[in-house]
């Protein structure tokens, strides 16, 4: 089974509350075989403003462009 690289970016609001419960819903399908899931993480929007000066860095972009999926939480 290949696994999927997946990034997190729960953004603001309640972005970070709905990632959580994604995470989870995504761990359940790691468990039970159904698929196979490599989860990162990083900051978009205001908490990436307010650690890094800047609404998403660039590492954060190289991150998305070799995930296979983003997963955006920010409302």
């Amino acid at each position: 089974m290949a696994t999927h690289k997946l990034l997190l970016l729960p953004g603001d609001g309640i972005g970070p509350e709905v990632s959580a419960e994604v995470e989870k819903l995504v761990r359940w399908f790691d468990t039970q075989g159904i698929a196979s899931f490599e989860i990162e993480r990083d900051l978009v929007g205001g908490a990436a403003y307010d650690a890094h000066g800047e609404a998403i860095t660039d590492a954060a972009m190289a991150r998305a462009q070799e995930a296979d999926a983003v997963l955006f939480g920010a409302v």
